[in-house]
């Protein structure tokens, strides 16, 4: 009797899978070259945009340019800052934390971020976080850019003093940065512009208003999430719902003028007026490093080293007899070999102290010497009259 033949459904099901495979496949590379191609034809149209109107890389024609920069001294500025770009691309310089900055925020703390007054600012710096501008356009940048191994960073700036008519610029670039231009004006950069309450990124002529003006006393805050590069600010405490994107890289805190003013930066050294980052600390470092403060002064008194030296300085040295103690007169002393009582003892060295200072006396001199008359009129004390005999007895002659 032969047996049924039983149908094997798994090569069916094999080629099926594969199938499936080979569409999903082929459906993704599809789409990757779709954007591929759209990518490519945008980049077309932008350049044929700019060299048919004779776009910067700001987008702005040459007409518009003098539209927005009407006067020279702005449009000097402009090209000036454009030339500073191409001779500094990002990544020029290493601005990267190296192990000796590491290891100086370790000792230090948050007191390791100061900030860096150059000669060709004209600006003073009052303390590590304090500087007062001078007048004139300038701007300052930190010593060390913002960390990375925490998920937020935030910091905030005092207004001091600002008159109506200056605008303060705070925010975050990178290293260098013209010493000349608002922070945000400039490739890599983003700033609030204090007067008009606007953020500008990459750019001086776009810029989208996000919050009020600012006068002096006000507090504006920049928290930094370096792991997605998204930049967000703070007015006395108050957060903004608007955030600047794509903030990937080396940033160092930059505050910039427009005229005389002056600022204090908190990097965490005291209390934020933000009080969430106070309660997950978001301060750039941490408040005390491992290096120890010095001694306070005065913490050294009232120890056992001062308080010997003092009650030895205030005991009065006398030779007489009454300051000496009595001492037992079966207290015995061996002396080369002698025995003495303890009196005896203190006599002899009292003797020997007498005859050493014997020989330290002051010169004497005789009344007819006329260097000496010249300094007694002087006032000099360092003569002795002549009514000392001119040779010492021989128990008082210095023993050798």
């Amino acid at each position: 009797m032969e047996r049924p033949v039983v149908e094997d459904d798994s090569d069916d099901a094999l080629v099926i899978m594969l199938i499936l495979i080979s569409a999903i496949f082929g459906t993704i590379l599809g789409i990757a070259a779709v954007f591929l191609v759209l990518y490519a034809l945008v980049q077309v149209v932008q350049r044929v945009r700019r060299f048919v109107f004779r776009l910067d890389d700001d987008g702005m024609s040459e007409r518009m340019r003098n539209q927005l920069l009407p006067d020279e001294d702005s449009r000097q500025s402009y090209e000036l800052a454009r030339a500073f770009e191409r001779q500094y691309p990002y990544g020029s310089v290493d601005t990267q934390l190296t192990p000796e900055q590491q290891s100086l925020i370790r000792e230090k703390g948050v007191d390791a971020w100061e900030f860096d007054v150059n000669l060709d600012v004209n600006a003073m710096q009052q303390s590590k976080t304090e500087v007062l501008f001078m007048g004139g356009d300038n701007c300052v940048q930190t010593n060390l850019p913002l960390p990375k191994s925490n998920s937020v960073y935030y910091f905030e700036v005092k207004l001091v003093e600002k008159p109506t008519d200056v605008s303060l610029w705070i925010g975050l670039a990178t290293k260098p940065f013209p010493a000349w231009r608002m922070v945000g004006w400039n490739k890599f950069s983003a700033g609030y512009c204090t007067n008009s309450g606007s953020v500008h990124q990459n750019s001086p002529f776009r810029g989208s208003r996000i919050g009020e003006r600012l006068l002096s006393g006000d507090i504006l805050g920049i928290g930094y999430q370096p792991r997605s590069g998204v930049m967000w600010f703070t007015r006395n405490g108050r957060r903004y719902k608007e955030i600047v994107s794509g903030m990937l890289y080396d940033l160092f805190p930059t505050i910039s003028a427009d005229g005389p003013c002056s600022f204090s930066a908190n990097f965490g050294q005291r209390g934020f007026v933000f009080i969430e980052a106070n309660v997950k600390r978001w301060g750039l470092g941490p408040v005390e490093g491992t290096q120890q403060p010095p001694p306070v002064y005065g913490a050294n008194q009232n120890t056992t080293l001062l308080e010997t030296a003092e009650s030895e300085s205030t005991t009065p040295e006398s030779d007489d007899d009454s300051s000496i103690q009595p001492a037992a007169e079966d207290t015995v002393i061996l002396i080369d070999g002698q025995a003495t009582n303890e009196r005896q003892h203190q006599r002899r060295q009292r003797t020997r102290s007498g005859r050493r200072s014997a020989s330290h006396r002051p010169p004497l001199y005789q009344k007819e010497d006329p260097i000496a008359a010249q300094l007694l009129e002087a006032g000099s004390t360092s003569l002795v009259p002549a009514s000392y005999p001119s040779k010492l007895p021989e128990s008082l002659e210095p023993t050798t």
